[in-house]
């Protein structure tokens, strides 16, 4: 299958490593080798105990399986597979197994839990660097355009909303009489995009940014990994953890990582912001926006 190779050239797949391997593998390890390749979208999913039980075989059989192809153990395996199959686990697929969890308070705490574990692997892998030059590069930038379709487009529309307190000219890429493509001719040289792209990735982000990226305007993305695929246009990226053990696209640790840059954007320049909110803040007491 085309999308067996879908990590980057130093990194095999599970797939590519069972292919590699299959030959010397004994006879229990190429059931579970077989079960992997017909039935990933259960396997991504599934203990080592609960794959075991599965194919009526011990969970140490199935931690051998994973260090006879190449990985250092199961959880290395799995996470490889999660990264290898995320663009092509459909949303059915996802609600099938997430139909599993024993009882209802349990798919709830396994609801937290998840989205705490991504924001605590988006701070442990944060590149402060990274963030304070794009943070810059938004700050000289002329015009920040943002592009993100299907569940990406809330964290555009989130990106918006603060950033546009900070910078006078923010635009979003929107849907309407012209399309997104129509859309592109007005960048101008020191406009620069950003292109927010998870999983599953929308085919025409990565159309828009290749014509952005040929353009010659600056490219900054906020993803998911170094593997997705709006890299390959991305002048800079950033990263925040995305898990796919659910049917809902979890927004909460791609919006922690947009609330860093946010602050990282007034922080260059705190004395205009503080200006900027205290005019805000006189406009909403004179209108009565809050209660």
């Amino acid at each position: 299958m085309s999308w067996y190779k879908t990590m980057s050239a130093n990194r095999q797949t599970v797939f590519e490593a069972i292919d590699a391997n299959y030959a010397n593998l004994s006879k229990t390890h190429r059931r579970i080798a077989d079960f992997f390749k017909k039935n990933y979208d259960q396997a991504v999913f599934m203990t080592a105990a609960k794959l075991a039980d599965k194919l009526s075989t011990s969970e140490s059989t199935v931690v051998r399986f994973a260090t006879a192809i190449g990985f250092s153990g199961y959880p290395q395996m799995q996470q490889n597979l999660r990264e290898s199959i995320k663009t092509i686990l459909t949303t059915r697929q996802k609600i099938a197994t997430q139909l599993e969890p024993e009882t209802f308070e349990g798919s709830l705490h396994q609801s937290f839990n998840r989205d705490l574990n991504d924001v605590r692997s988006t701070l442990d892998h944060l590149d402060v660097s990274t963030i304070h030059e794009i943070a810059s590069g938004i700050q000289q930038s002329k015009h920040v355009y943002l592009l993100g379709m299907r569940s990406s487009k809330i964290l555009v529309d989130y990106l918006d909303f603060y950033l546009s307190f900070l910078h006078k000219n923010v635009v979003s890429f929107h849907h309407g009489v012209a399309d997104h493509f129509d859309q592109i001719i007005n960048l101008e040289p020191g406009d620069l995009v950003i292109v927010v792209s998870f999983p599953r990735y929308a085919a025409i982000t990565l159309d828009l940014a290749k014509i952005i990226k040929a353009q010659g305007n600056p490219v900054y993305a906020i993803t998911d990994s170094p593997e997705a695929p709006i890299n390959e246009y991305a002048d800079k990226s950033i990263f925040a953890t995305y898990s796919i053990d659910s049917f809902i696209d979890s927004h909460v640790a791609p919006m922690t990582l947009i609330n860093a840059l946010i602050t990282a954007v007034a922080y260059d320049n705190l004395a205009e912001a503080d200006k900027k909110f205290q005019r805000l803040e006189e406009i909403w007491d004179r209108h009565h926006v809050y209660i």
